[in-house]
């Protein structure tokens, strides 16, 4: 199974704000992120502008109340990691024959593009 692994860049912005740019990623990956920061308590603006068709970086803006913009990206991201642990194993038991795989465990190492068809090569 392959694995990659995300390339983040974090650059502040002021004491509680920060832009996290992700390289070779899909839209996607930043949006999901971006949903679970609106959740987030301290967090007063996320926003994601969309990226240009031919580049694939991502930047990710957030802006807190004064508590650390670090902290709530990664509280975030963990919230991602289980509503998408939740996703698979819902798959999982919807679709049991269908030859889903995911690696041993969803941990967070685990992601989206561990899910392979059986027998495909990677």
């Amino acid at each position: 199974m392959l694995l990659r692994s995300l390339l983040l860049k974090v650059n502040s912005v002021a004491d509680n704000a920060i832009s996290v740019q992700i390289d070779k990623e899909d839209y996607s990956v930043a949006d999901i992120v971006h949903h679970e920061l609106l959740n987030v308590k301290h967090v007063k603006f996320a926003g994601v502008p969309p990226p240009h068709p031919l580049i694939k970086t991502l930047t990710i803006q957030i802006h807190t109340d004064g508590s650390k913009p670090t902290k709530a990206l990664l509280e975030s991201i963990e919230i991602a990691q289980e509503r998408i642990s939740e996703i698979l194993t819902a798959a999982r038991q919807a679709f049991p024959s269908s030859g889903l795989k995911v690696s041993s465990a969803t941990d967070a190492r685990s992601s989206p593009n561990d899910i392979q068809k059986s027998g495909q090569s990677t």
